[in-house]
């Protein structure tokens, strides 16, 4: 109390005309101390404040440099946590803010090589028309897109490419709802929509809606985009029996993460059912000449999917999944050259050849399981690192022979019906398999080795039995990941591939391949 009545006593002096209370000497000495007294404690005051703000800033500016070092030392790859975030938040999106709200995360990311092969460059569109008797090859009389859609990442020629400019935006729309676009702009500028979905915030339950257009999570590689690929070109097995775009479609997706002590996660898809090769229907002219079913209306392509990944350590993760889907309408179009018996000129008997079209129609299941592993070391730059990664895939289609016309084959006249063959089934088994492994050799570098092949089974059962060969290739792969945001590649692959049913091309395929990422990208998944 005492400590305030002399600057009480100074602030009503102050108040006070100085005319009517004359000042002594030692009273105007006492102010003068005074003053001097309280400039140097707010003097002290003010050190101490700026003194502290140093501080922070020096503190923030360590701790930015130290995220900084951690995100560069791994460089473009997913942080070994769980596959996906806990129920009720938004991995990758974060909260709502003023500041975001209208500002979606925006990223362009650029994807060219340079390509080469020994048989005039067609070798990177075979890879993707291995032989199989349904669904794929040279001679299955399907058109699932190639130049001319402008979007089929396989159309590599001797030389310079650009594969992609891949446009994407994220963001959290409001409290409920995160939402995405991913645009894909090719080398001629033709654009595509490849994903654009939104999918809900904070279910109760575990629960998570995704709805639109999207890459299914069937399996593990399916939902990653060519940039995410640890290898420049995918893996047989997918690229045959799911296409070039693998199961990207329009529809609902509901994921289940259970409260349980091992992360588990469940998920179901109602799609449209419009694909390359899985569950792919054929256009309305080719119905009406085949005599098949009109179209159904969707959906008619169903998914289901577990990941289940126990924990196993600080620096290790695991992941095992197990992916079905079903297909309600299978629609087939099969050219085969025949044999047909002429009338003898002569003492021998002559033969014509004849084509038999066919129209197939029926169900489709594709089984999937893969299984990943991650090793995260703690030296620098991903020096140390270690990827493990296979998946198997079993396509079957059960179908029946809806038509079947002779054809002649010089003059495409039609020389009758093979009704002979209407009614009875045919079932086409294809499988497939990768098995890849990328390591961390050095600060920033990595090397990967993946063998594929398609056809450990390729069969065809049912009214016919028939059985093929496989296809399948080594590849060797060196990547330099210079930051998060660049990375350099090279690639060879030795290729074995059955074109036709009794012809092979083996060749040796080159690549050099440059990723660049402008702008703010989200991380990727597990």
């Amino acid at each position: 109390m005492r400590k305030f009545l002399p600057r009480g006593a100074f602030a009503g002096a102050l108040l006070t005309p100085m005319a009517a209370f004359p000042a002594s000497d030692a009273e105007i000495a006492e102010i003068k101390s005074m003053l001097d007294e309280m400039k140097a404690q707010y003097e002290q005051r003010i050190q101490a404040l700026e003194q502290r703000l140093a501080q922070a800033e020096r503190e923030a500016a360590a701790s930015a440099r130290q995220r900084a070092e951690a995100a560069e030392s791994k460089p473009m790859t997913a942080t070994l946590i769980h596959p996906a975030p806990s129920a009720g938040t938004a991995g990758g999106f974060g909260a709502l803010t003023s500041g975001t709200a209208f500002n979606p995360q925006i990223s362009v990311i650029l994807d060219g090589n340079y390509y080469h092969d020994g048989i005039d460059g067609e070798g990177a569109a075979l890879v993707g028309e291995a032989f199989q008797p349904s669904g794929g090859g040279h001679d299955n009389g399907h058109d699932h897109g190639g130049e001319e859609d402008g979007h089929a990442h396989g159309m590599t020629s001797n030389g310079f490419n650009f594969r992609s400019a891949e446009i994407a935006f994220s963001a959290t729309v409001d409290p409920y709802f995160d939402a995405s676009a991913y645009l894909s702009v090719d080398g001629d500028g033709n654009v595509d929509l490849e994903e654009g979905w939104f999918q809900t915030r904070g279910l109760p339950f575990g629960l998570k809606i995704k709805g639109g257009k999207f890459l299914s999570d069937f399996g593990y590689v399916n939902k990653q985009h060519p940039h995410q690929w640890d290898f420049v070109d995918q893996n047989l097995a997918y690229l045959n029996l799911l296409g070039d775009h693998g199961l990207q479609d329009t529809g609902l997706q509901v994921t289940w993460l259970p409260d349980l002590p091992v992360y588990t996660l469940f998920g179901f898809e109602a799609l449209q059912g419009d694909q390359e090769v899985f569950g792919t229907t054929l256009s309305e002219d080719e119905q009406d000449i085949l005599g098949l079913d009109d179209t159904e209306d969707g959906p008619r392509l169903w998914t289901a999917f577990a990941k289940v990944s126990p924990d196993i350590g600080e620096s290790h993760a695991l992941q095992l999944g197990l992916s079905y889907a079903h297909s309600g309408q299978q629609q087939e179009a099969s050219l085969q050259e025949i044999l047909l018996e002429q009338e003898a000129h002569g003492e021998e008997d002559e033969h014509g050849h004849a084509l038999l079209a066919s129209g197939l129609e029926g169900d489709a299941d594709l089984w999937g399981v893969d299984l990943v592993y991650k090793y995260d070391s703690d030296a620098p730059y991903g020096k140390g690192d270690l990827k493990l990664q296979t998946e198997y895939l079993r396509s079957i289609k059960d179908t029946r022979v809806r038509s079947a016309s002779l054809i002649d084959e010089e003059t495409g006249e039609v020389l009758g019906s093979a009704t002979g063959l209407i009614g009875s089934t045919r079932k086409f088994t294809t499988d497939g398999l990768y098995a890849q492994a990328i390591y961390g050799f050095a600060p920033k570098w990595t090397a990967g080795l993946r063998y594929d092949v398609l056809g450990l089974t390729n069969e065809v059962s049912g009214g016919v039995s028939a059985d093929f060969g496989s296809s399948d290739r080594w590849t060797l792969d060196l990547t330099w990941n210079l930051s998060e945001f660049s990375r350099l590649r090279a690639q060879y692959a030795r290729n074995d591939i059955l074109v036709t049913e009794n012809e092979r091309e083996r060749f040796d395929a080159f690549y050099l391949q440059f990723l660049m990422s402008l702008g703010a990208h989200g991380a990727h998944a597990f």
